[in-house]
């Protein structure tokens, strides 16, 4: 009888875990299905790892078009952070641990390069913990941060499916921040799989979605003609406050590049910051090239415009330094470049510069500071003035 017992028993568990094992596969296969369906159905995403088959990088600085995540909590910008984040099975979660108070106050984001006057299909699925909205983007990656594109939509907690049109506008930058915006809420876990961006024909999006993109791109337009430039296209010229140095997430506020960073030499800054109105650099090695240490930040310029470049400077050793206007991306080219020689004494250095009208509408305002004997370099007054 036990014999028999221990046979039923041993039968049942084998049973049991051959179910198992067979509902995986089946699950497996499904899930198989469905991203052959999806890949054949809509093609190759322009976003990296579209389909969530490897970790997301989140090193926004070092690999922006990599999925990487903003908290307004690591900036000052509020309390939001999250509290985990992953990938599962080709799908990505994002644990909240604190929303903020706006919903840009956490984003989910990727730079992808798109093609003016180009049409797009988006889609991506979607859910979460618990029902909410979220707000998927595209935007300028640089001050003043303009939305190409925006929608809100509803999640649930089962996976949908959420489609838009778009066509990038003939002025937009090529390079753009795609994003979801997951702040403000209730803090929850929210999931994303298959994030699509493509390009399509226009004759390929529905009319009632093409009406709509040709009313927002001529009010871009017009808001874009209308906008007027600031006095100083520096922000904190007179370093009235610290030296932010985030490249990644204010690259429009000071920050210093340094070579030794990247492999490229042993190029690095020993410290830096704000001293009784001036800003303040101090190098510790500088490298074999100007380029291997720089002071940069991205400003707004207008083509065809011309500008007066101005700023005092000083350092503890004669030397001279490079400033440039630079193209913020590969190939980066250079619009201007002037050599000047420094003193122990404060100077002040004045250039006419006029933006060309094939310009970029942003390029890297950069102060290189590498090759020559380490020092401390001084720095006030620094402005890129419009010519009213």
């Amino acid at each position: 009888m036990k014999t028999i017992f221990k046979f039923l028993i041993i039968s049942l568990t084998g049973l049991f875990l051959f179910s198992c094992q067979f509902q995986e596969k089946v699950e497996a296969v499904a899930t198989t299905v469905q991203q052959q369906a999806t890949e054949s159905a809509v093609g190759v995403s322009l976003l990296n790892n579209w389909n969530f088959r490897s970790n997301i990088k989140n090193d926004q600085t070092n690999a922006p078009f990599e999925w990487w995540i903003w908290e307004g909590g690591k900036y000052g910008v509020g309390s939001a952070k999250v509290e985990n984040y992953g990938v599962r099975d080709n799908y990505a979660f994002i644990k909240i641990a604190d929303s903020g108070s706006d919903t840009w106050h956490v984003q989910f984001n990727q730079w992808v390069k798109l093609t003016p006057k180009q049409a797009y299909y988006i889609s991506f699925r979607a859910k979460a913990d618990k029902p909410r909205t979220i707000n998927v983007k595209v935007l300028q990656n640089h001050d003043p941060w303009s939305n190409y594109f925006a929608k809100t939509v509803e999640l649930t907690t089962e996976w949908k499916t959420y489609e838009f049109y778009y066509i990038h506008k003939e002025r937009s930058d090529e390079t753009v921040n795609f994003g979801f915006e997951l702040g403000k809420l209730d803090p929850t876990t929210i999931y994303f799989a298959d994030v699509i961006i493509k390009p399509i024909d226009k004759s390929e999006i529905p009319p009632e979605a093409l009406e709509e993109e040709v009313e927002l791109e001529t009010l871009d337009f017009d808001l874009l003609e209308d906008e007027e430039e600031p006095d100083n296209l520096v922000n904190n010229g007179d370093f009235g406050y610290k030296i932010v140095n985030d490249q990644g997430s204010m690259p429009s506020e000071w920050w210093i590049w340094q070579a030794g960073q990247y492999g490229i030499s042993s190029a690095k800054v020993a410290t830096y910051g704000v001293v009784d109105g001036y800003g303040f650099i101090k190098l510790d090695d500088t490298g074999f090239e100007t380029w291997h240490l720089q002071f940069n930040q991205w400003i707004k310029v207008r083509r065809g415009h011309s500008y007066t470049i101005t700023f005092k400077a000083k350092a503890d050793d004669p030397r001279p330094i490079s400033v440039k206007l630079v193209q913020t991306g590969a190939p980066y080219g250079v619009y201007f470049a002037q050599t000047v020689n420094l003193t122990t004494e404060w100077q002040t250095f004045q250039f006419e510069y006029t933006h060309p009208e094939d310009g970029d509408p942003v390029v890297t305002f950069s102060i290189e500071l590498g090759k020559e004997k380490p020092t401390t370099v001084y720095f006030d007054d620094v402005g890129v003035l419009p010519k009213k």
